[in-house]
């Protein structure tokens, strides 16, 4: 498994576009074609998908991995998740701008349930096993929680380490936990 890992991680640091990128970029000729199968089946989630949106402005440089829904994210992690997100068709949006109270956060990803509309976050914390980074995301939790996002109801966590990445197979469970049934 951890073999399968790098050779993915290899493979998409080496293309950062990919051959599904340029298919389903608006300028292809295939775009029209294939953009139905990757699509929310609701032109309401679609447009709302399609609309622009303030998006986190720091440190662009760090969004280095492509993805098939033709966005940059700033991790493999990440990428996996958008694929899978994708793949099922479930409308989100990266790193959109949140206001909690007085405080603006960007959670990774916003959800929208393709069936009820119903609104999710999806935080993926990739380096619990630094203490700097751990005590930031457990602050962010904290706010999370006092203005109404609870795990395992609204907000979606994914936590990682060196020693433990995040495993395929596991969030494709929790995408047809939360959106598929």
């Amino acid at each position: 498994m951890i073999q399968e890992e790098r050779a993915v991680g290899s493979y998409i640091s080496h293309h950062r576009e990919s051959v599904s990128e340029q298919m389903l970029a608006p300028d292809s000729p295939y775009s029209e074609l294939l953009a139905p199968y990757f699509q929310p089946e609701s032109s309401d989630l679609q447009s709302w998908m399609e609309s622009p949106y303030e998006q986190n402005k720091k440190y662009p440089e760090q969004k280095i991995y492509g993805t098939s829904a033709g966005i940059h994210v700033r991790s493999k992690s990440e990428s996996m998740i958008v694929y899978l997100l994708h793949d099922y068709k479930i409308p989100f949006r990266y790193e959109s701008e949140l206001e909690l109270g007085q405080v603006t956060v960007y959670p990774d990803f916003t959800i929208r349930h393709p069936k009820t509309g119903k609104l999710f976050l999806w935080e993926h914390l990739g380096m619990v096993d630094e203490p700097a980074y751990r005590r930031n995301a457990l602050s962010k939790l904290q706010l999370y929680m006092e203005h109404g996002w609870i795990p395992s109801v609204n907000l979606i966590l994914t936590f990682e380490t060196k020693e433990y990445p995040l495993d395929m197979a596991y969030v494709e469970g929790l995408i047809k936990d939360y959106f598929v049934k």
